[in-house]
């Protein structure tokens, strides 16, 4: 008679536990929905944003214009406490008031091209028959010292690539199921490549930025006129960042041109046919040198627990090529109507809901590092700050313009619960994948490098990373409108929960680094 008590005593136990799931409001889910599907504002604002302020390059004149329109748009959007908050001093900004490359022998060809941002202006226009080189590093100096000066360099080679794979995709089945079954945070990424950790990335950015610089440094001290390097996309698609060191006097006039194009001036080259380069290069450095973030609210209303936050951010600055549609401003937009359709329900949030675009971030998250540092503590060093135990949880969405599958927990096991929660009235938009990885490369890398809750979302490739990544296509055009509805939905749906739930959410115990 014992013994079958304590096995029901036991069994009420275990069925206690597998009930007390998070609350999820299904009322207010509903109400999310109806709002960010059926009276959406979000294709409409991206397309303001990219067709009329372009591309949004740190420190530059339209960032600073796009900063303003943003600030206005939340403002309209009903958010408070909007405002531009300095991060610290940046370098110059960079525009650029035209540019051609041409090829003028042995026929003529118009160059798909790009430059480098923070390239000095070329002297007027500049020909001749360009050297062709494979500068990669220190030991390669040698080899061509002397023989560069006022010269049109080509540096490297282009590979081939697979005609046969289709530019653009959804994440299949198989592929998150595999993701789901991970248990090693550090294991292998969605997608192929291992993920990483903070302060690891953080080494082998500074890693790649030195060997860079060096190459540069040789190159200006060679006295080459110009240098040009191939897109790594191919199809006449032109990927180009830019400098990583804003001084005008420490870089030289660059571009990045077709794939195709580039390699059929190699092979004329390398033949020894007779071949002309024509270039230009119009650009200025701006001295307004401060960087800045974009902060708005929803302030929080509860008396013990309104100076805990939730925040939502993505960062706003992009490369110049496009005008930086999915990377990031479909995003930065996505995050501002999540407040929008939460504002427009008369949510009252427990917790303050906060949004931050940030800028500098394809730099190195400036924006997000500095802003991160000040109020909750320096990733770098591992000091803790004042604000580090009113941080709920960060959501940071930057991988592009494609639907919301899930979430990254970064390593954090005691949050996958409440998220699987949370994302369980998505699952007819297979929107409710989980998985330990940590995946890096954005502003969420800050917060979960000083132990803070810091989340990434899955979401579907796209053609993200064959094609408009950085490049010249990343336009208006690679954003699909019905995803970002759906992201705004979930990123809603995420922020009104984790700002009512009583507690914060909870933390790896690894918590500092």
């Amino acid at each position: 008679m014992r013994r079958k008590i304590v096995s029901v005593l036991l069994f009420s136990l275990l069925a206690g536990v597998a009930i007390a799931q998070e609350p999820v409001d299904l009322k207010m889910v509903s109400r999310i929905r109806e709002e960010g599907f059926q009276r959406s504002k979000a294709m409409s604002a991206v397309t303001e944003l990219t067709d009329v302020y372009g591309p949004r390059l740190t420190a530059s004149p339209n960032l600073r214009n796009a900063q303003q329109w943003a600030m206005s748009l939340m403002k309209d959007w009903g958010l408070e406490n909007v405002a531009m908050e300095p991060w610290g001093e940046f370098g110059s900004g960079w525009e650029t008031s035209g540019y051609s490359v041409e090829l003028t022998a042995p026929t003529y060809d118009r160059i798909n091209a790009v430059p480098l941002a923070w390239s000095p202006p070329t002297n007027g226009v500049v020909s001749g028959t360009p050297v062709v080189v494979s500068i990669r590093s220190k030991s390669d100096f040698d080899k061509y010292r002397g023989k560069l000066k006022g010269k049109i360099v080509l540096n490297g080679r282009t590979g081939g690539f697979d005609r046969f794979q289709p530019p653009g995709k959804r994440l299949q089945k198989k592929e998150l199921e595999k993701a789901e079954g991970a248990i090693d945070p550090l294991g292998e990424g969605i997608g192929g490549g291992n993920s990483v950790a903070y302060n690891e990335e953080d080494a082998d950015w500074k890693q790649y930025l030195k060997q860079r610089r060096e190459v540069i440094e040789f190159m200006r001290s060679e006295g080459v006129a110009t240098l040009v390097q191939p897109s790594s996309f191919p199809y006449g698609v032109v990927r180009a960042s830019g400098y990583y060191d804003t001084r005008e006097e420490l870089n030289v006039p660059a571009f990045v041109i077709g794939k195709e194009q580039y390699a059929r001036i190699v092979r004329l080259a390398e033949r020894k046919i007779p071949v002309e380069l024509r270039v230009e290069l119009k650009a200025r450095f701006t001295q307004d040198k401060t960087g800045y973030n974009i902060i708005g609210e929803l302030p929080g209303t509860d008396p013990g627990l309104k100076d805990q936050v939730v925040m939502l951010g993505g960062h706003f600055d992009s490369w110049h090529g496009g005008t930086g549609a999915a990377d990031n401003g479909a995003n930065c937009v996505v995050m501002i109507e999540a407040l929008r359709i939460l504002k427009s329900l008369g949510v009252k949030p427990r917790r303050t809901i906060r949004v931050a675009l940030w800028s500098g971030e394809e730099q190195d998250y400036f924006g997000s590092y500095n802003y991160v540092k000040k109020h909750f503590g320096d990733p770098k060093t591992g000091k803790i700050g004042t604000d580090h135990n009113k941080l709920s949880a960060y959501f940071n969405l930057d991988n592009g313009a494609g639907r919301i599958r899930g979430i990254y927990l970064q390593g954090n096991e005691a949050a996958g619960p409440i998220f699987r929660s949370y994302l369980k009235p998505f699952r007819s938009l297979d929107a409710n994948s989980l998985t330990v990885l940590n995946t890096g490369g954005t502003d969420h890398m800050v917060f979960d490098g000083i132990g803070l809750p810091g989340f990434q979302f899955i979401q579907d490739p796209l053609d993200y990373s064959t094609r408009v990544h950085h490049s010249n296509l990343d336009v208006l055009e690679s954003v699909i409108e019905d995803d970002i509805k759906v992201n705004a939905v979930i990123v809603a749906t995420i922020a009104y929960h984790t700002a009512m739930r009583d507690d914060m959410i909870p933390r790896k115990k690894t918590a500092t680094p």
